[in-house]
């Protein structure tokens, strides 16, 4: 009786140990699919913020291009140009 005893509890002991494993996996598989949908859903991220910084380089680049060009503008045309400011601020002419 005394072996038999020892035996279901060995069995017992065993589908407790099992069942522990178990959880511990499914934990441990459930904690790394977060992980790998955080990083999917971080690199998406970045890759929109990425997106927006270079549609924002290139629009600076143009204003930048735009800027020389006024500059040229009003090299060429500084005279013109002041006296016209000048009449907008009310300047008047003798």
């Amino acid at each position: 009786m005394h072996r038999g005893f020892l035996r279901v509890q060995n069995e017992e002991k065993r589908k407790r140990i099992i069942a522990a494993v178990t959880v511990a996996g499914v934990v441990l598989i459930v904690i790394l699919f977060a992980v790998v949908i955080y990083q999917i859903v971080d690199i998406c991220v970045l890759k929109a913020r990425r997106n927006q910084l270079e549609q924002e380089y290139n629009y600076i680049l143009s204003q930048v291009g735009q800027g020389e060009d006024w500059l040229e503008n009003y090299e060429l045309h500084e005279d013109e140009i002041l006296y016209q400011l000048a009449i907008q601020n009310g300047y008047r002419p003798r």
